[in-house]
C-alpha cells in the first residue's frame, strides 16, 4: 500500500486554461490561486484553483505546443477531467511499492523544478492517470478563501470513476491506495452499481460506479470514452436556488431537478461546464 498522506488536486485539460478557470470560478467559486506558463522542454501551461470546503485545489491544463500531451488528450477525449494528483509520505519509498505491487512507474521519478513525482497509467489503475508527488519546495503563501459561485457550492463530496467491474476496482484502490468502502448500492432502474470509498488524509470521497446492464448510461460511457473519471459531484446550499441562478444565466440543468432514494440533485452538464459532468446536492 502506498504511503499517501493526501488527495491534493484534481486536474482537467481544456484547450483555454484561462477561460475554463474563469468558467469554474463563475459557476462553482473556485479561487484562482496561481498559473504557470511553459518554460524550456515544456508543452503544457495552466493553473491552479481552490475549492471551497474540501480542502483540495482544481487544476486547469491547456497544451502551449501544437504536439503537446494535452492538445492528444483533447484530441481524443474533448476537454474533460485528465489525472488526479495525490501526496505522498516519501516519492522513493511510493515507487518501490509500485513496483512491490506489481506496477511500473509511469516516466520513473522525475523533478520538475518543485516536486518530485511519478505517474500510475491508467492501463494499470483501471482507467485513471494517477500523479503522485513529494514537494520539496514550498507552496506560495495566498488567499485560499474561496467562495461558492453561481449554485452556493458549499463543498466538493466525491469524484466519480466508471468502470465494467466494480469489484475489481474496488480491490485495487484498497490495495493501492488503502481506501476504505463506506457503503455500496445497487439501482435497478438506471442499470448500476456503485461503492463509495474514503480516501486517506482527504475529505474528498472516491466512488466507482460499474453497469449491470447492456442499456446503462454507465455503459455508454465507457463504450464511448473508455474506463475512467465520469463526474464530480458537490453540495450546494439549495438545488432549488442553483437552479434558479443556472437558469439566469442561460444554463438549463440537465435532466432538472431530481428526487431519488439518494439525495435531492441536479447535474450540470459537460456542455455547460467546459467539460466535466457535475453533480449538484443538497443536504
Amino acid at each position: 500500500m502506498l504511503p499517501i498522506k493526501r488527495l491534493d488536486h484534481i486536474s482537467m485539460a481544456a484547450a483555454d486554461y484561462r477561460a475554463q478557470a474563469a468558467k469554474l470560478e463563475r459557476l462553482l467559486g473556485f479561487k484562482y490561486l496561481h498559473d504557470w506558463e511553459a518554460g524550456p522542454g515544456q508543452d503544457f501551461e495552466g493553473c491552479v484553483s481552490q475549492v471551497r470546503g474540501t480542502g483540495i485545489e482544481f487544476e486547469v491544463i491547456a497544451p502551449a505546443t501544437p504536439d503537446s500531451f494535452v492538445q492528444k488528450f483533447l484530441d481524443q477525449n474533448g476537454p474533460g477531467l485528465h489525472h488526479i494528483t495525490m501526496e505522498v509520505e516519501d516519492i522513493h519509498a511510493a515507487a518501490a511499492e509500485l513496483e512491490r505491487l506489481g506496477i511500473t512507474p509511469f516516466g520513473g521519478v522525475q523533478d520538475d523544478g518543485s516536486w518530485y513525482v511519478t505517474y500510475i497509467h491508467p492501463r494499470d489503475s483501471g482507467g485513471i492517470l494517477w500523479q503522485l508527488f513529494v514537494a520539496h519546495r514550498p507552496a506560495p503563501e495566498v488567499d485560499r478563501n474561496a467562495g461558492g459561485g453561481t449554485v452556493d457550492l458549499q463543498r466538493m463530496d466525491h469524484v466519480s470513476m466508471a468502470v465494467p467491474d466494480l469489484d475489481r476496482q474496488v480491490a485495487w484502490q484498497e490495495r493501492v491506495f488503502g481506501m476504505e468502502v463506506i457503503s455500496r448500492w445497487e439501482d435497478g432502474h438506471l442499470g448500476y452499481r456503485g461503492a463509495e470509498l474514503t480516501i486517506p488524509g482527504s475529505l474528498l470521497k472516491f466512488e466507482i460506479i460499474a453497469p449491470t446492464r447492456p442499456d446503462s448510461f454507465v455503459q455508454k460511457f465507457i463504450e464511448s470514452r473508455r474506463p475512467g473519471m465520469h463526474h464530480i459531484t458537490c453540495e450546494v446550499a439549495s438545488v432549488d436556488r442553483a437552479v434558479e441562478a443556472l437558469r439566469a444565466e442561460g444554463i438549463e440543468p440537465w435532466g432538472g431537478i431530481i428526487e431519488n432514494d439518494w439525495k435531492r440533485h441536479t447535474f450540470i452538464h459537460p456542455r455547460d461546464s467546459g467539460g466535466v459532468l457535475i453533480q449538484l446536492f443538497e443536504e
